[in-house]
């Protein structure tokens, strides 16, 4: 395995050995390693067996513009095509036959926007087996709506999903999971 060699300056690596000693770590080396875990650990942020950062649900979710899902679940069904507007109307439906309502009821249960009944007009799109028309929603605002009726009604959700390899993504190139149970 070929290793990055890093170069700190003086002072840097004397900080570095004043919190190896106070964290009782061997070194310098596992004083940047305990560094790094902890801010991963804060950032929500776990390290996949091939070496990249993915995210896990750890409070509020990173910004997800310019992301697509890689595969996604909703109570143990897999979603086909997986993207953000499946998966929000996925788990509606799954809110849906969890409560037993649909309709005028089922749309009282959304924080999107949502009509009875057939709307085709300002982004609604018509949902036939659930009676309501649901507008469109950002990626971001269709995770929010997904965790909270996931979290809300005990639904399982799982969700992979990557960054396209865009200076405007949060984390460009790399790749997400959340998971709600």
């Amino acid at each position: 395995m070929n290793m990055p060699v890093v170069r700190l300056n003086d002072g840097t690596f004397d900080d570095l050995s004043v919190i190896a000693r106070w964290t009782n770590v061997k070194s310098p080396v596992e004083a940047i390693e305990l560094i790094v875990r902890e801010k991963m650990d804060s950032l929500g942020l776990e390290r996949d067996v091939d070496g990249a950062p993915r995210v896990h649900t750890a409070g509020a979710a990173p910004g997800l513009s310019f992301t697509r899902v890689l595969s996604a679940t909703v109570d143990g069904r897999s979603l086909s095509p997986a993207n953000w507007a499946n998966l929000l109307i996925a788990t509606i439906e799954a809110v849906s036959r969890k409560l037993g309502v649909a309709g005028k009821e089922l749309s009282q249960h959304l924080q999107v926007r949502a009509r009875p009944g057939r709307h085709e007009d300002e982004g609604f799109k018509f949902q036939e087996r659930l009676g309501i028309s649901v507008q469109g929603q950002s990626a971001q605002d269709a995770w929010k709506e997904v965790d909270r009726l996931a979290r809300k009604y005990g639904v399982p959700v799982e969700v992979e999903f990557q960054w396209y390899d865009n200076p405007k993504a949060s984390r460009p190139g790399q790749t997400g999971q959340f998971k709600v149970s």
